[in-house]
């Protein structure tokens, strides 16, 4: 592990404080005091609370230094758990992982196994995230759907996404009437940056026709020491997954679309840029409640999963929600941006060979 230096490390604990105390408010009602924090270099313990008169609490930085910011949170809050349990219930349990420390997780939805070897409790969190056996192929028959959509004829690259689409609904609601236990997760998606309206109509998208549920938090590159604001993904993994690629996809195609639209109106700089992507989107979307209305007609009706937002509710109980305005710069950009929207079709993501990891279109 390469040294880190201590301007790095302080901000690293700072973090963790102001990730504590957003975390003791959403999920603890603010019942408990600040713990010590300090950093570890246990590459066995992935996190470890001493109360007592210590009172400390420690994360591994080798941990914080090879992981996504998500995963440190995750073993922050299972430390918290055990902490709450000592100092709110006032139990203290003679096996680290008892009943009561047990039942707070379930009901706050905190991960239980975020502790021990960092390697294997990563690789157990990575294989809950993949998509079984059964479920990879619906998403192999949406991808080859999604492979025909990239037809010439647009009549025939219509149809292929229009029965992509309605793949996905069919194998949801039949999920719905027959599964008695979900496998639900939460991802990071796209980078930390600035949440603006058109990332925002995205994630409206995704929540709306493509199963998922999302909101927009509070992220932290610890490599950059940079805070800003990432969309939060809920779903199975499968629905995860493809909500991950559209909201790639949008974002590529949208810029796309955006350089071709400058360079044949000869528009310099990018001052209708926003304007004519967020008409792009809200054409897209207004394409998707289309399709809705003919699966209604085939009686195929999506009224949302109350399991998935029984467990989004749980991870976010105090959530609010806010709107992301903008201002149209040009009428017409908006206008050409909603017809170019109205007509995108959503194509076959690039795996990588061998692999099962997604790249994007460009």
């Amino acid at each position: 592990m390469k040294e880190i230096n201590d301007k790095l490390k302080t901000a690293w604990i700072r973090q963790l404080n102001e990730d504590w105390k957003t975390a003791n408010f959403l999920y603890f009602k603010d019942s408990m005091r600040p713990p010590n924090f300090e950093l570890s270099h246990s590459g066995v313990a992935l996190g470890w609370w001493k109360g007592g008169c210590h009172r400390r609490l420690s994360i591994s930085i080798i941990l914080i230094n090879a992981y996504a910011w998500e995963h440190v949170q995750e073993v922050l809050y299972h430390e918290m758990v055990h902490q709450y349990v000592e100092e709110v219930l006032g139990i203290r349990e003679e096996i680290p992982h008892g009943e009561a420390f047990r039942r707070v997780c379930r009901e706050k939805e905190i991960d239980p196994t975020a502790t021990g070897d960092i390697h294997a409790w990563v690789e157990k969190r990575k294989n809950r995230c993949t998509v079984s056996s059964e479920n990879h192929q619906i998403l192999e028959k949406v991808h080859k759907l999604l492979a025909l959509a990239q037809s010439p004829n647009e009549h025939e690259a219509q149809t292929a996404m229009a029965k992509a689409h309605e793949l996905l609904l069919r194998h949801n609601l039949s999920l719905l009437d027959t599964q008695t236990k979900w496998n639900y997760i939460h991802k990071h998606v796209g980078e930390i940056g600035r949440r603006d309206p058109a990332k925002s109509l995205i994630s409206s998208i995704l929540c709306k026709y493509f199963f998922v549920e999302a909101i927009w938090t509070f992220g932290y590159d610890q490599q950059r020491n940079r805070r800003g604001r990432i969309l939060e993904i809920y779903g199975t993994p499968e629905n995860v997954e493809m909500a991950e690629y559209v909201y790639h996809y949008l974002q590529n195609v949208s810029e796309l679309l955006w350089r071709e639209y400058k360079e044949k109106n000869t528009i310099n700089g990018n001052r209708h840029r926003r304007t004519f992507i967020y008409g792009l989107l809200e054409g897209f979307y207004h394409k998707l409640e289309g399709r809705v209305r003919e699966n209604v007609s085939q009686k195929l009706v999506w009224k949302g999963d109350p399991r998935l937002n029984e467990f989004y509710r749980r991870r976010n109980p105090r959530r609010i929600r806010t709107f992301s305005r903008y201002s149209r710069t040009c009428q017409d950009a908006y206008n050409s941006g909603v017809s170019q929207g109205k007509k995108l079709i959503i194509h076959k993501s690039v795996r990588a060979h061998g692999s099962g990891d997604v790249r994007y279109l460009r």
